[in-house]
C-alpha cells in the first residue's frame, strides 16, 4: 500500500532527524565556513546519513518529496529551487587546518561535490566531498543533534554550538574569542562586523538564544573593551545542562509530536508548504 511505502520514508527520516553528527573536536574547533540553516541541514543530512549506515561520504538518495519537506524548499517550481540550491551549495567552501605527521596543513574545499536531481525517478542524490571525511571519523570528536539544526532560527547557531561544544571544558567554564576571529569563524558579513551592537543583536544573541532553548548548554555573553573603548574579546560561560535528547522532548509531547502514521507523514516536517501538506493529505486519503 502507498500509505505503508510513505511510513517507511518518514521512518527513515525520523531516524535522521534523531541522529547524531559526529566530527573531530579539532575540526569544529577551527574550520572556517559559512552556511545558511538550509545549507547546513543539508551538508550534514547527507554526512550524518552515511554515518549511520556504515556508508560515509557516500551519495545519498532522497525522493523529491523527501527533498522539499525536510530542507523547506519554497514555491510550486521545485525543480527551479532545486536547481538554485544545488548550484550554491556545491559552490560553499570550507577551509581546515590541520596537522599530521608531515606537519601543517591548508585544504579550501567543497562540502558537497554534486546533487543530481533525476526528472524520471522524482529522486535527487547529494554527495558529500570525500577529501573531508577524515574530519568526521576517529577521536576524539564532537557531536550534535540534527535535531537541533530543525529547531534552530538562527543561521550562526550551529556553528557556534560546535565552537562552544568542541572546547575541552567540565560542567562549567569560560570561553573566550578574539573578536575578529570569532567573526571570521562564524562567517560574519562585513556589514555586521563595523559594530559591536550589530554583531551582537544580529549574530550573537540570536544564536545564543537558540543555544539555550534547544540544547545541552546554556550560555552567556560578556565582552572586554580595548582600545578607544572598542569591543576586542568575547567571552561566553558556558554551562553544561542535564537535558534529555531534543529527540526525546519531542516525543514527549514537549514540541507537539504526531500522533499518528498518518500524521507523521502529513506534519512531522515543520518546513512543510501548506500545498504540499495538502497533496500529502489527499494521498493518505487514497489509501
Amino acid at each position: 500500500m502507498k500509505i505503508n511505502s510513505e511510513a517507511a520514508k518518514s521512518n527513515k527520516i525520523a531516524k535522521r532527524r534523531k541522529g547524531t553528527i559526529k566530527a573531530k573536536s579539532e575540526f569544529f574547533r577551527s574550520a572556517r565556513y559559512g552556511l545558511t540553516l538550509q545549507e547546513h541541514r543539508i551538508v550534514y543530512y547527507a554526512i550524518l546519513a552515511g554515518q549511520q549506515t556504515g556508508k560515509p561520504f557516500e551519495p545519498v538518495t532522497l525522493s523529491v518529496k523527501e527533498f522539499i519537506e525536510l530542507f523547506g524548499v519554497r514555491g510550486g517550481n521545485y525543480y527551479h529551487e532545486i536547481r538554485r540550491i544545488s548550484s550554491t551549495i556545491t559552490k560553499k567552501i570550507v577551509e581546515v587546518f590541520y596537522q599530521d605527521d608531515n606537519g601543517m596543513h591548508y585544504m579550501a574545499a567543497p562540502w558537497l561535490i554534486a546533487v543530481k536531481y533525476h526528472a524520471k525517478t522524482g529522486t535527487v542524490d547529494i554527495t558529500p566531498n570525500p577529501e573531508l571525511k577524515p574530519f568526521f571519523e576517529g577521536k576524539p570528536f564532537s557531536s550534535t543533534e540534527y535535531y537541533y539544526l530543525l529547531k534552530f532560527t538562527s543561521q550562526y547557531a550551529e556553528r557556534l554550538y560546535e565552537l562552544l561544544k568542541s572546547m575541552p571544558y567540565h560542567k562549567k567554564t569560560v570561553v573566550d574569542f578574539d573578536l575578529e576571529d570569532l567573526a571570521t569563524k562564524l562567517a560574519v558579513p562585513p556589514s555586521y562586523r563595523k559594530d559591536y551592537k550589530d554583531l551582537r543583536v544580529r549574530v550573537l544573541e540570536p544564536a545564543v538564544s537558540d543555544i539555550n532553548e534547544y540544547t545541552d548548554l546554556d550560555v552567556g555573553i560578556r565582552v572586554k573593551r580595548g582600545l578607544h573603548n572598542k569591543v576586542d574579546t568575547v567571552f561566553f560561560s558556558v554551562t553544561k545542562k542535564n537535558v534529555p535528547k531534543l529527540a526525546d522532548r519531542v516525543e514527549s509531547g514537549e514540541f507537539t509530536p504526531p500522533l499518528s502514521e498518518e500524521e507523521q507523514i502529513i506534519a512531522m516536517r515543520e518546513h512543510i508548504g501548506i500545498e504540499l501538506a495538502g497533496q500529502l493529505a489527499l494521498d493518505v486519503g487514497d489509501n
